[in-house]
């Protein structure tokens, strides 16, 4: 038994990179594989009544979730108050003891801000696709079984700015790799989750294949094929692997690959110097995952939380508004290091103004037969933009200590936000974000035929997300997508 690597195209791809790897063309096509593990997801149901007195709607700005109507307040004579409909001005009948506007907030802090949508751009993709550039397999008495693969265009001329890591959709269990087990004395003393993010490999590869038909560019992307009671990719070393030695090969891996994109990209799309001499590459990382959200509702959450490695206390208003506030221009905080001092940007805007990766998805809301309006709803974003405030609102968090959990990104981001992940914190940057999807638009209905559907909606919402917000970022001229 044996761990082999095949590197396949990367050898001509990387000639300005030399490599310790032997690296060969290969030819096998990626392919939407079936997720095992989950049940079904909301169900679906009627249409929304017409709107009342008292009713949210989707007018009225703020997305909410549940109890709300369908058509807009004024086409039934009524206005907006907030997020509900009402009979009158909310100017006249507001209470005197009404709530004021926030002191601080992106509505403020942002209010120049214009986003950009770019594309699709109605170009002809024939002829690309996501070709096999390596791959990291393991001989078992001859069976070969795939552990890592890492796709992207055969010629890096080819190429879109992005790179798309699947860490947790992985199906296989093979026997020769020892289990991780949740609540290991050694390795998770914490507790370890061992459970797939169904439907996110799935998703990674239909985004993958929305940038090439919408842009007519090709994208990289890493994915983890084990499961994740075998590899946790999205850990350190050693809760990650329970230090298997099998395991540490397919970690190092993933790890390698996603350095390896992230090299093309900068080859390709090259560097640019923030106003505080950081340098960094145009391009950004895309960390796909899922979550339960039950502590949310019951059939699960509905945002999707955008990671930035800024955590509920970071991103709580009262204490950090805007969120960069309080940092020197030198300072470290969260994977946009590079681009919140990037000529008219800031930490604020971009992780919550009308520019974020939040709000540019709920721009394009709702998710095809979402029967849940709130589905896909980005936390932060401008329209959510507190996610200390929105876990603990009973409107959203159902949970009984009146708290929901938000992810503010993990350790991939963190890891590769700087390309020297051998030596973490060290390197140029590359800006990176974690999407940690609900079972909404991961599980759908709950039957294949709507699942499709979604995820086809969702993968094209995300390619517009990401490729107008690079548009914006980096300017028209660095192309992108």
């Amino acid at each position: 038994m044996k761990v082999i690597h095949k590197a396949l195209a990367l050898a001509t791809i990387f000639a300005q990179f030399p490599l310790a790897d032997a690296r060969n063309k290969g030819t096998r096509k990626l392919g939407k594989g079936a997720s095992s593990g989950g049940g079904g997801g909301d169900g679906g149901g009627g249409g929304d009544p017409p709107c009342e007195v008292d009713q949210t709607s989707t007018e009225c700005g703020v997305k909410k979730n549940r109890a709300t109507c369908s058509g807009d307040c004024s086409a039934n004579g009524l206005v907006c108050s907030g997020d509900i409909c009402v009979t009158s001005s909310p100017a006249t009948d507001a209470p005197s003891d009404a709530p004021g506007p926030a002191p601080c907030g992106a509505d403020t802090e942002c209010a120049g801000d214009v986003a950009t949508t770019y594309g699709p751009l109605g170009c002809n993709p024939s002829g690309l696709q996501l070709e096999l550039l390596a791959e990291h397999t393991y001989d078992d008495n001859g069976s070969i079984d795939v552990h890592v693969t890492l796709w992207g265009p055969s010629d890096p001329a080819n190429a879109a700015a992005l790179v798309i890591a699947a860490a947790h959709g992985g199906d296989l269990k093979p026997i020769y790799i020892d289990d991780r087990t949740a609540n290991d004395p050694t390795y998770c003393p914490s507790g370890c989750r061992t459970s797939k993010d169904s439907y996110t490999k799935e998703i990674s590869v239909d985004l993958a294949n929305q940038v090439i038909s919408n842009y007519c560019k090709v994208p990289y992307l890493i994915v983890n094929e084990l499961h994740r009671s075998k590899l946790d990719a999205n850990r350190e070393q050693p809760e990650a692997t329970f230090n298997d030695p099998i395991a540490i090969d397919a970690w190092t891996k993933f790890h390698e690959y996603i350095n390896d994109a992230q090299l093309l990209v900068q080859n390709r799309f090259g560097t640019v110097i923030n106003e505080q001499g950081v340098e960094g590459i145009k391009g950004i990382l895309f960390d796909t995952h899922g979550y339960a959200g039950t502590d949310w509702h019951p059939d699960g959450g509905s945002f999707i939380q955008w990671g930035y490695r800024l955590g509920k206390d970071t991103l709580d208003q009262q204490a950090h508004c805007p969120v960069d506030s309080d940092l020197t221009d030198s300072s470290t905080r969260g994977t946009f290091t590079h681009a919140r001092n990037l000529v008219g940007e800031s930490l604020e805007c971009l992780v919550r103004g009308p520019k974020s990766l939040g709000q540019r998805f709920n721009d394009q809301l709702p998710v095809a037969t979402a029967t849940d309006v709130l589905c896909g709803a980005g936390l932060p974003s401008l329209d959510y933009q507190d996610p200390n405030v929105v876990s603990t609102d009973p409107e959203y968090c159902a949970d009984g200590d009146g708290i929901c959990h938000y992810y503010s990104g993990g350790f991939d981001v963190e890891l590769h936000e700087r390309m020297g992940w051998v030596e973490p914190l060290s390197g140029i940057h590359m800006n990176a974000v974690q999407a940690e999807l609900p079972r909404c638009i991961r599980f759908a209905d709950g039957t294949s035929s709507n699942r499709d559907v979604v995820h086809a909606d969702v993968a094209n919402k995300l390619s517009i997300a990401l490729c107008s917000f690079m548009y914006d970022l980096f300017g028209p001229n660095a192309n992108t997508c």
